[in-house]
Protein backbone atom coordinates (compact mmCIF):
# COMPACT_ATOMS: atom_id res chain seq x y z
CA UNK A 1 0.00 0.00 0.00
CA UNK A 2 1.55 3.18 -0.56
CA UNK A 3 1.15 5.64 1.79
CA UNK A 4 -1.49 8.87 1.05
CA UNK A 5 -3.63 11.40 2.46
CA UNK A 6 -6.92 10.96 1.00
CA UNK A 7 -9.33 13.67 0.86
CA UNK A 8 -13.03 13.65 0.33
CA UNK A 9 -14.77 16.95 -0.60
CA UNK A 10 -18.34 17.15 0.11
CA UNK A 11 -20.74 19.61 -1.06
CA UNK A 12 -23.85 20.65 0.00
CA UNK A 13 -23.13 20.97 3.59
CA UNK A 14 -23.88 24.88 3.90
CA UNK A 15 -27.57 24.06 4.01
CA UNK A 16 -28.24 26.23 1.51
CA UNK A 17 -31.86 25.08 0.63
CA UNK A 18 -35.13 26.88 -0.36
CA UNK A 19 -37.56 28.51 1.80
CA UNK A 20 -39.89 25.63 2.95
CA UNK A 21 -42.29 27.34 0.85
CA UNK A 22 -40.56 29.03 -1.90
CA UNK A 23 -42.52 28.66 -5.10
CA UNK A 24 -40.80 29.98 -8.24
CA UNK A 25 -43.23 32.16 -10.80
CA UNK A 26 -41.75 32.13 -14.36
CA UNK A 27 -43.78 33.84 -16.90
CA UNK A 28 -42.47 33.07 -20.79
CA UNK A 29 -43.54 31.40 -24.19
CA UNK A 30 -43.84 27.60 -24.56
CA UNK A 31 -44.49 25.13 -27.75
CA UNK A 32 -48.12 24.05 -26.44
CA UNK A 33 -49.88 24.13 -22.99
CA UNK A 34 -52.66 26.24 -21.77
CA UNK A 35 -52.43 30.15 -21.29
CA UNK A 36 -53.80 32.06 -18.73
CA UNK A 37 -54.64 28.23 -16.60
CA UNK A 38 -51.56 26.85 -14.39
CA UNK A 39 -50.50 24.62 -11.70
CA UNK A 40 -47.17 24.09 -9.41
CA UNK A 41 -45.41 21.43 -10.69
CA UNK A 42 -41.95 19.63 -9.48
CA UNK A 43 -40.82 17.18 -11.87
CA UNK A 44 -39.95 17.71 -15.47
CA UNK A 45 -41.22 15.58 -17.49
CA UNK A 46 -44.45 17.40 -16.31
CA UNK A 47 -43.10 20.28 -18.07
CA UNK A 48 -42.59 18.26 -21.02
CA UNK A 49 -46.05 16.59 -21.41
CA UNK A 50 -47.82 19.90 -20.82
CA UNK A 51 -45.91 22.30 -22.36
CA UNK A 52 -43.49 20.58 -24.87
CA UNK A 53 -40.75 22.83 -25.18
CA UNK A 54 -39.18 26.64 -25.20
CA UNK A 55 -37.55 29.06 -22.83
CA UNK A 56 -40.88 28.35 -20.39
CA UNK A 57 -39.57 24.56 -20.01
CA UNK A 58 -35.93 25.50 -20.14
CA UNK A 59 -36.19 27.96 -17.38
CA UNK A 60 -39.33 25.79 -15.00
CA UNK A 61 -36.65 22.73 -15.45
CA UNK A 62 -33.41 24.41 -14.57
CA UNK A 63 -35.15 25.64 -11.33
CA UNK A 64 -36.68 22.50 -10.45
CA UNK A 65 -33.36 20.24 -11.11
CA UNK A 66 -30.69 22.74 -9.80
CA UNK A 67 -32.55 24.24 -6.68
CA UNK A 68 -35.16 21.74 -5.77
CA UNK A 69 -37.47 24.56 -6.21
CA UNK A 70 -41.68 24.02 -7.15
CA UNK A 71 -42.46 26.25 -10.19
CA UNK A 72 -45.65 27.77 -11.35
CA UNK A 73 -45.17 28.26 -15.30
CA UNK A 74 -47.58 30.76 -17.06
CA UNK A 75 -47.49 30.65 -20.47
CA UNK A 76 -48.41 33.72 -22.25
CA UNK A 77 -49.32 34.19 -25.67
CA UNK A 78 -46.31 34.80 -28.28
CA UNK A 79 -47.13 37.48 -31.09
CA UNK A 80 -43.85 37.98 -31.78
CA UNK A 81 -42.51 35.24 -34.00
CA UNK A 82 -39.00 33.65 -33.17
CA UNK A 83 -36.53 33.92 -36.04
CA UNK A 84 -33.27 33.41 -37.54
CA UNK A 85 -30.12 35.92 -36.98
CA UNK A 86 -27.20 35.69 -39.53
CA UNK A 87 -26.46 32.21 -41.74
CA UNK A 88 -23.09 31.95 -41.58
CA UNK A 89 -22.58 29.57 -45.35
CA UNK A 90 -19.69 27.29 -44.96
CA UNK A 91 -20.74 25.14 -47.93
CA UNK A 92 -17.68 24.89 -50.74
CA UNK A 93 -19.99 22.66 -52.81
CA UNK A 94 -22.06 24.43 -55.71
CA UNK A 95 -25.54 24.68 -54.08
CA UNK A 96 -26.63 27.91 -51.90
CA UNK A 97 -28.52 27.38 -48.58
CA UNK A 98 -31.27 30.19 -47.54
CA UNK A 99 -32.97 30.41 -44.27
CA UNK A 100 -37.01 29.32 -44.69
CA UNK A 101 -38.55 31.79 -42.65
CA UNK A 102 -41.61 30.00 -43.33
CA UNK A 103 -40.43 28.04 -40.58
CA UNK A 104 -40.63 29.61 -37.48
CA UNK A 105 -37.71 28.02 -34.24
CA UNK A 106 -39.53 27.90 -31.19
CA UNK A 107 -36.65 28.42 -28.76
CA UNK A 108 -32.74 30.31 -28.50
CA UNK A 109 -30.75 27.70 -30.62
CA UNK A 110 -26.97 27.99 -32.37
CA UNK A 111 -27.76 25.69 -35.03
CA UNK A 112 -24.77 24.29 -36.66
CA UNK A 113 -24.58 21.44 -39.40
CA UNK A 114 -21.87 19.56 -40.39
CA UNK A 115 -21.99 17.32 -43.27
CA UNK A 116 -20.62 13.90 -43.04
CA UNK A 117 -21.24 12.89 -46.12
CA UNK A 118 -21.15 14.77 -49.45
CA UNK A 119 -23.28 14.15 -52.82
CA UNK A 120 -26.12 16.06 -55.15
CA UNK A 121 -29.18 17.87 -53.33
CA UNK A 122 -32.12 15.85 -54.36
CA UNK A 123 -30.25 12.50 -54.70
CA UNK A 124 -30.17 10.38 -51.57
CA UNK A 125 -26.76 9.75 -49.96
CA UNK A 126 -26.22 13.67 -48.21
CA UNK A 127 -25.49 12.79 -44.47
CA UNK A 128 -24.88 15.30 -41.25
CA UNK A 129 -24.68 16.35 -37.73
CA UNK A 130 -26.66 18.36 -36.26
CA UNK A 131 -26.14 20.63 -32.62
CA UNK A 132 -28.41 23.30 -31.05
CA UNK A 133 -25.67 24.18 -29.14
CA UNK A 134 -23.04 26.13 -31.46
CA UNK A 135 -21.04 22.86 -32.07
CA UNK A 136 -20.37 22.02 -28.29
CA UNK A 137 -22.22 19.12 -28.58
CA UNK A 138 -23.84 16.84 -31.85
CA UNK A 139 -20.96 17.22 -34.22
CA UNK A 140 -18.56 13.83 -33.04
CA UNK A 141 -17.99 10.66 -34.53
CA UNK A 142 -20.39 9.15 -31.73
CA UNK A 143 -23.47 11.00 -32.30
CA UNK A 144 -25.99 10.75 -34.39
CA UNK A 145 -26.11 10.93 -37.94
CA UNK A 146 -28.94 12.12 -40.26
CA UNK A 147 -30.02 11.45 -44.01
CA UNK A 148 -30.72 14.10 -45.64
CA UNK A 149 -32.62 11.58 -48.51
CA UNK A 150 -33.74 13.01 -51.82
CA UNK A 151 -35.01 16.09 -50.06
CA UNK A 152 -34.19 19.73 -50.91
CA UNK A 153 -35.35 21.23 -47.36
CA UNK A 154 -33.11 20.04 -44.19
CA UNK A 155 -35.45 20.71 -41.30
CA UNK A 156 -34.16 21.32 -37.81
CA UNK A 157 -36.81 19.90 -35.52
CA UNK A 158 -37.76 23.20 -33.42
CA UNK A 159 -34.79 25.27 -34.92
CA UNK A 160 -36.12 26.27 -38.41
CA UNK A 161 -35.54 24.76 -41.86
CA UNK A 162 -32.62 25.49 -44.43
CA UNK A 163 -33.44 25.07 -47.98
CA UNK A 164 -30.84 24.25 -51.18
CA UNK A 165 -31.02 25.07 -54.52
CA UNK A 166 -29.80 22.73 -57.05
CA UNK A 167 -26.21 21.33 -56.37
CA UNK A 168 -23.87 19.79 -54.96
CA UNK A 169 -22.73 19.41 -51.00
CA UNK A 170 -19.38 18.20 -49.79
CA UNK A 171 -18.49 16.30 -46.93
CA UNK A 172 -17.14 18.77 -44.35
CA UNK A 173 -19.32 21.44 -45.40
CA UNK A 174 -20.70 22.96 -42.54
CA UNK A 175 -23.14 26.34 -42.24
CA UNK A 176 -24.58 27.67 -38.98
CA UNK A 177 -27.52 30.21 -37.48
CA UNK A 178 -28.82 31.49 -34.53
CA UNK A 179 -32.57 31.33 -33.69
CA UNK A 180 -34.90 33.55 -31.49
CA UNK A 181 -38.05 32.16 -29.45
CA UNK A 182 -41.14 33.28 -30.45
CA UNK A 183 -41.49 35.77 -27.82
CA UNK A 184 -44.68 37.90 -25.89
CA UNK A 185 -45.39 41.81 -26.35
CA UNK A 186 -46.64 44.13 -23.67
CA UNK A 187 -50.19 43.13 -23.69
CA UNK A 188 -49.53 39.95 -23.68
CA UNK A 189 -46.87 39.93 -20.59
CA UNK A 190 -49.51 42.21 -18.64
CA UNK A 191 -52.13 39.66 -19.29
CA UNK A 192 -49.93 36.93 -17.74
CA UNK A 193 -49.35 39.47 -14.58
CA UNK A 194 -52.98 39.97 -13.98
CA UNK A 195 -53.41 36.12 -14.16
CA UNK A 196 -50.63 35.98 -11.47
CA UNK A 197 -52.18 38.62 -9.66
CA UNK A 198 -55.51 36.48 -9.61
CA UNK A 199 -54.56 33.61 -8.67
CA UNK A 200 -54.66 31.56 -5.04
CA UNK A 201 -51.34 29.83 -5.39
CA UNK A 202 -48.95 30.97 -2.98
CA UNK A 203 -45.89 31.73 -5.41
CA UNK A 204 -43.30 33.48 -3.72
CA UNK A 205 -40.82 35.21 -6.84
CA UNK A 206 -41.28 35.82 -10.34
CA UNK A 207 -39.23 35.43 -13.21
CA UNK A 208 -40.28 36.82 -16.43
CA UNK A 209 -38.03 34.56 -19.40
CA UNK A 210 -37.93 36.76 -22.38
CA UNK A 211 -36.24 39.61 -24.15
CA UNK A 212 -37.66 43.09 -22.32
CA UNK A 213 -37.23 46.23 -23.91
CA UNK A 214 -38.53 49.80 -22.32
CA UNK A 215 -42.16 48.96 -23.12
CA UNK A 216 -41.77 45.53 -22.02
CA UNK A 217 -40.06 46.65 -18.55
CA UNK A 218 -43.00 49.40 -18.13
CA UNK A 219 -46.17 46.62 -18.36
CA UNK A 220 -43.84 44.20 -15.92
CA UNK A 221 -43.29 47.55 -13.27
CA UNK A 222 -47.11 48.49 -13.79
CA UNK A 223 -47.94 44.31 -13.48
CA UNK A 224 -45.63 44.16 -10.27
CA UNK A 225 -47.28 47.48 -8.86
CA UNK A 226 -50.66 46.08 -9.32
CA UNK A 227 -49.96 43.61 -7.22
CA UNK A 228 -48.36 46.04 -4.78
CA UNK A 229 -52.00 47.30 -4.12
CA UNK A 230 -53.71 44.13 -4.59
CA UNK A 231 -51.51 43.41 -1.32
CA UNK A 232 -49.20 41.11 -3.04
CA UNK A 233 -45.62 42.05 -2.71
CA UNK A 234 -43.24 40.32 -5.02
CA UNK A 235 -40.16 41.81 -7.17
CA UNK A 236 -38.79 39.91 -10.46
CA UNK A 237 -36.20 38.82 -12.00
CA UNK A 238 -36.07 39.63 -15.94
CA UNK A 239 -33.57 40.31 -18.73
CA UNK A 240 -32.50 42.49 -22.11
CA UNK A 241 -31.49 40.79 -25.20
CA UNK A 242 -27.99 39.18 -24.84
CA UNK A 243 -25.72 40.65 -27.14
CA UNK A 244 -25.79 39.31 -30.50
CA UNK A 245 -22.99 37.28 -32.34
CA UNK A 246 -19.49 39.93 -32.79
CA UNK A 247 -21.05 42.47 -31.23
CA UNK A 248 -18.35 43.99 -28.78
CA UNK A 249 -18.70 45.10 -25.77
CA UNK A 250 -18.69 48.92 -26.47
CA UNK A 251 -21.11 48.71 -29.04
CA UNK A 252 -23.38 46.09 -26.55
CA UNK A 253 -23.54 48.86 -23.74
CA UNK A 254 -23.85 51.87 -25.45
CA UNK A 255 -26.71 49.72 -26.97
CA UNK A 256 -28.78 48.78 -23.37
CA UNK A 257 -27.82 52.69 -22.73
CA UNK A 258 -29.87 53.99 -26.02
CA UNK A 259 -32.50 51.25 -24.81
CA UNK A 260 -33.13 51.57 -21.06
CA UNK A 261 -31.52 55.01 -20.61
CA UNK A 262 -34.97 56.50 -19.85
CA UNK A 263 -36.27 53.28 -17.61
CA UNK A 264 -36.61 52.62 -13.99
CA UNK A 265 -38.32 49.88 -11.64
CA UNK A 266 -37.92 49.53 -8.18
CA UNK A 267 -39.57 46.49 -8.67
CA UNK A 268 -37.22 44.26 -11.54
CA UNK A 269 -33.87 43.34 -11.73
CA UNK A 270 -33.14 43.48 -15.03
CA UNK A 271 -29.71 41.28 -16.35
CA UNK A 272 -27.99 42.00 -18.90
CA UNK A 273 -25.36 39.69 -21.34
CA UNK A 274 -25.44 36.42 -21.96
CA UNK A 275 -24.15 33.20 -20.56
CA UNK A 276 -23.96 29.24 -21.56
CA UNK A 277 -26.11 27.50 -19.48
CA UNK A 278 -26.36 23.75 -19.25
CA UNK A 279 -30.27 22.45 -20.51
CA UNK A 280 -32.44 20.35 -17.96
CA UNK A 281 -33.92 18.68 -20.64
CA UNK A 282 -31.77 18.00 -23.23
CA UNK A 283 -28.15 18.15 -21.43
CA UNK A 284 -26.93 20.43 -23.94
CA UNK A 285 -25.28 23.51 -23.24
CA UNK A 286 -27.23 26.48 -24.61
CA UNK A 287 -26.79 30.68 -24.75
CA UNK A 288 -29.40 31.91 -22.39
CA UNK A 289 -30.08 35.19 -20.51
CA UNK A 290 -28.35 34.92 -17.41
CA UNK A 291 -32.06 35.72 -15.88
CA UNK A 292 -33.18 31.87 -16.77
CA UNK A 293 -30.55 30.90 -13.56
CA UNK A 294 -30.69 34.43 -11.66
CA UNK A 295 -34.13 33.97 -11.55
CA UNK A 296 -33.80 29.94 -9.75
CA UNK A 297 -31.63 31.40 -7.34
CA UNK A 298 -33.60 34.32 -5.72
CA UNK A 299 -36.19 32.32 -5.53
CA UNK A 300 -34.18 29.79 -3.55
CA UNK A 301 -32.76 31.80 -0.81
CA UNK A 302 -34.26 34.01 1.82
CA UNK A 303 -34.88 37.71 1.30
CA UNK A 304 -31.82 38.90 3.48
CA UNK A 305 -29.37 37.25 1.36
CA UNK A 306 -27.37 39.06 -1.35
CA UNK A 307 -27.17 36.78 -4.78
CA UNK A 308 -23.54 37.76 -5.09
CA UNK A 309 -22.33 36.29 -1.94
CA UNK A 310 -19.86 33.78 -2.47
CA UNK A 311 -21.25 31.16 -0.61
CA UNK A 312 -24.64 30.86 -2.64
CA UNK A 313 -22.80 30.70 -5.81
CA UNK A 314 -21.29 29.58 -7.97
CA UNK A 315 -24.39 29.82 -10.21
CA UNK A 316 -24.70 25.78 -11.10
CA UNK A 317 -24.32 24.76 -14.80
CA UNK A 318 -23.30 28.29 -16.00
CA UNK A 319 -20.54 29.08 -18.20
CA UNK A 320 -19.27 32.87 -19.60
CA UNK A 321 -16.02 31.34 -20.50
CA UNK A 322 -15.32 28.57 -23.04
CA UNK A 323 -13.54 25.35 -22.41
CA UNK A 324 -10.09 27.32 -22.53
CA UNK A 325 -11.14 29.88 -20.12
CA UNK A 326 -11.76 32.74 -22.35
CA UNK A 327 -13.89 34.76 -21.81
CA UNK A 328 -17.00 34.65 -24.47
CA UNK A 329 -19.17 36.34 -23.00
CA UNK A 330 -19.82 39.46 -20.64
CA UNK A 331 -17.79 39.47 -17.34
CA UNK A 332 -18.33 42.37 -15.29
CA UNK A 333 -15.51 41.93 -13.55
CA UNK A 334 -12.87 41.84 -16.99
CA UNK A 335 -15.87 44.76 -18.74
CA UNK A 336 -17.24 46.95 -16.27
CA UNK A 337 -20.03 49.21 -17.09
CA UNK A 338 -23.08 47.31 -17.27
CA UNK A 339 -22.99 47.59 -13.28
CA UNK A 340 -23.27 51.07 -13.20
CA UNK A 341 -25.82 51.66 -15.58
CA UNK A 342 -27.68 49.00 -12.97
CA UNK A 343 -28.13 46.16 -14.86
CA UNK A 344 -27.71 42.72 -13.00
CA UNK A 345 -24.86 41.12 -14.33
CA UNK A 346 -22.54 37.72 -13.95
CA UNK A 347 -19.16 37.58 -12.92
CA UNK A 348 -16.10 35.52 -12.39
CA UNK A 349 -13.56 35.59 -9.08
CA UNK A 350 -9.89 35.25 -10.04
CA UNK A 351 -8.47 31.62 -8.81
CA UNK A 352 -12.33 30.65 -8.19
CA UNK A 353 -14.01 28.11 -10.48
CA UNK A 354 -17.21 29.14 -11.97
CA UNK A 355 -19.37 31.86 -12.64
CA UNK A 356 -21.18 34.55 -9.76
CA UNK A 357 -23.88 37.31 -9.27
CA UNK A 358 -21.76 40.37 -9.82
CA UNK A 359 -24.54 42.65 -7.69
CA UNK A 360 -27.97 42.15 -7.29
CA UNK A 361 -29.36 44.88 -8.75
CA UNK A 362 -32.60 46.52 -8.94
CA UNK A 363 -33.08 48.85 -11.94
CA UNK A 364 -34.49 51.51 -9.39
CA UNK A 365 -33.37 55.30 -10.56
CA UNK A 366 -30.52 56.80 -9.31
CA UNK A 367 -30.62 57.89 -5.47
CA UNK A 368 -33.48 55.26 -4.48
CA UNK A 369 -33.06 53.66 -1.48
CA UNK A 370 -33.82 50.66 -3.71
CA UNK A 371 -30.03 49.93 -5.16
CA UNK A 372 -30.20 46.00 -4.49
CA UNK A 373 -33.04 43.36 -4.77
CA UNK A 374 -32.40 41.79 -0.93
CA UNK A 375 -33.89 45.65 -0.18
CA UNK A 376 -36.90 45.61 -2.07
CA UNK A 377 -37.75 41.64 -0.70
CA UNK A 378 -37.33 42.96 2.69
CA UNK A 379 -39.95 45.76 2.50
CA UNK A 380 -41.77 43.50 0.92
CA UNK A 381 -41.88 41.35 3.60
CA UNK A 382 -42.29 44.11 6.03
CA UNK A 383 -45.60 45.40 3.98
CA UNK A 384 -46.69 41.41 4.20
CA UNK A 385 -46.48 41.10 7.76
CA UNK A 386 -47.79 44.45 8.36
CA UNK A 387 -50.72 44.10 5.98
CA UNK A 388 -52.12 40.69 7.85
CA UNK A 389 -51.64 41.81 11.23
CA UNK A 390 -53.76 45.15 10.67
CA UNK A 391 -56.43 43.99 8.65
CA UNK A 392 -58.49 42.32 11.93
CA UNK A 393 -58.07 46.14 13.27
CA UNK A 394 -60.16 47.43 10.01
CA UNK A 395 -64.08 47.73 11.40
CA UNK A 396 -63.38 46.97 14.77
CA UNK A 397 -64.25 49.96 17.05
CA UNK A 398 -61.53 51.99 18.62
CA UNK A 399 -61.20 54.50 21.90
CA UNK A 400 -60.40 58.15 21.03
CA UNK A 401 -59.36 60.79 22.96
CA UNK A 402 -62.40 62.58 24.78
CA UNK A 403 -61.15 66.03 23.52
CA UNK A 404 -63.15 66.86 20.47
CA UNK A 405 -60.20 66.11 18.31
CA UNK A 406 -60.88 62.32 17.34
CA UNK A 407 -57.84 61.36 18.10
CA UNK A 408 -56.92 58.02 18.82
CA UNK A 409 -56.65 56.77 22.31
CA UNK A 410 -52.79 56.97 22.94
CA UNK A 411 -52.99 53.97 25.11
CA UNK A 412 -54.61 51.99 22.61
CA UNK A 413 -52.23 52.88 20.19
CA UNK A 414 -49.63 51.94 22.43
CA UNK A 415 -50.86 48.26 22.35
CA UNK A 416 -51.09 48.35 18.67
CA UNK A 417 -47.71 49.43 18.27
CA UNK A 418 -46.63 46.77 20.36
CA UNK A 419 -48.24 44.52 18.88
CA UNK A 420 -47.18 44.54 15.68
CA UNK A 421 -43.65 45.55 16.05
CA UNK A 422 -43.50 41.99 17.77
CA UNK A 423 -44.64 40.30 14.84
CA UNK A 424 -42.75 42.55 12.54
CA UNK A 425 -39.67 41.92 14.87
CA UNK A 426 -40.16 38.08 15.03
CA UNK A 427 -40.36 37.95 11.03
CA UNK A 428 -37.07 40.01 10.32
CA UNK A 429 -34.92 41.11 13.46
CA UNK A 430 -36.13 37.66 14.73
CA UNK A 431 -34.78 35.74 11.39
CA UNK A 432 -31.95 38.36 11.03
CA UNK A 433 -33.11 39.55 7.76
CA UNK A 434 -32.75 43.46 9.38
CA UNK A 435 -31.04 45.19 11.97
CA UNK A 436 -34.26 46.79 13.84
CA UNK A 437 -37.71 47.19 12.91
CA UNK A 438 -40.25 50.06 14.03
CA UNK A 439 -44.22 50.52 13.71
CA UNK A 440 -46.12 53.68 14.91
CA UNK A 441 -49.52 54.80 14.58
CA UNK A 442 -50.14 58.45 14.01
CA UNK A 443 -51.36 60.10 16.86
CA UNK A 444 -52.82 63.35 14.60
CA UNK A 445 -55.67 61.55 12.64
CA UNK A 446 -59.20 62.68 13.11
CA UNK A 447 -60.13 58.78 13.15
CA UNK A 448 -63.35 59.72 14.85
CA UNK A 449 -64.52 62.23 11.84
CA UNK A 450 -62.76 60.33 9.17
CA UNK A 451 -62.54 56.48 9.91
CA UNK A 452 -58.86 56.87 8.37
CA UNK A 453 -55.55 56.70 10.14
CA UNK A 454 -52.08 56.78 9.33
CA UNK A 455 -49.33 54.36 9.89
CA UNK A 456 -45.80 53.82 9.69
CA UNK A 457 -42.99 51.11 9.12
CA UNK A 458 -39.20 52.07 9.50
CA UNK A 459 -37.20 49.21 9.00
CA UNK A 460 -33.06 49.63 9.51
CA UNK A 461 -32.06 46.71 6.82
CA UNK A 462 -28.67 44.75 7.13
CA UNK A 463 -25.67 46.15 5.77
CA UNK A 464 -23.38 44.46 2.70
CA UNK A 465 -19.92 44.86 2.78
CA UNK A 466 -19.24 46.03 -0.63
CA UNK A 467 -15.48 47.44 -0.15
CA UNK A 468 -12.83 45.84 1.58
CA UNK A 469 -9.36 47.89 2.22
CA UNK A 470 -6.57 46.78 3.23
CA UNK A 471 -2.50 47.31 3.54
CA UNK A 472 0.12 44.58 3.08
CA UNK A 473 3.85 45.79 3.98
CA UNK A 474 6.99 44.06 4.26
CA UNK A 475 7.84 45.14 7.88
CA UNK A 476 11.40 44.67 9.40
CA UNK A 477 9.33 43.32 12.87
CA UNK A 478 5.87 41.44 12.89
CA UNK A 479 5.52 43.17 15.92
CA UNK A 480 6.20 46.39 14.66
CA UNK A 481 3.07 49.22 14.88
CA UNK A 482 0.96 48.95 11.19
CA UNK A 483 -0.65 52.26 10.44
CA UNK A 484 -4.01 50.53 8.91
CA UNK A 485 -6.11 53.60 8.78
CA UNK A 486 -7.86 54.84 5.85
Amino acid sequence: MTPSVEIEVLDNQLDIRAPQDAMLAVVATAADGPIGVFAPVTQTQELVDTYDEGPLVEACAYAIERFGLTVLPVRTDASVAGGYGTLTDGITGTSEPTLDVTAEPIDEYEVVIRFKTGGTIGVAGITYWLSYDGGRSGLNSTDPVYALGTATKLVVPGGGAVDFDAGTIIANDQLSYPTTAPGFNATELGAGLTSLRLTQARWTALSVYGDLDATKLSALDAGLEAMHTAGRERRAVAHARKPTPGESEATYLAAMITAFGGSASRRVALCAGGAKIDSSISRRRYRRSPALAVGALAAAVSEEIDLAELAYGPLPGVAIADGNGNPDEHDERINPGLDDQRFLTLRSWEGRAGVWVNNPRLFAPVGSDFLYLQYGRIVDLACTVARFELEPILNRGVLVRADGTGRIDPNFAIAVEGQISARLGDALVGQRKATTVVFTLSRTDDVLRTGSIGWQVRVVPLAYLKKLRGKVALVASANAPTNIAG
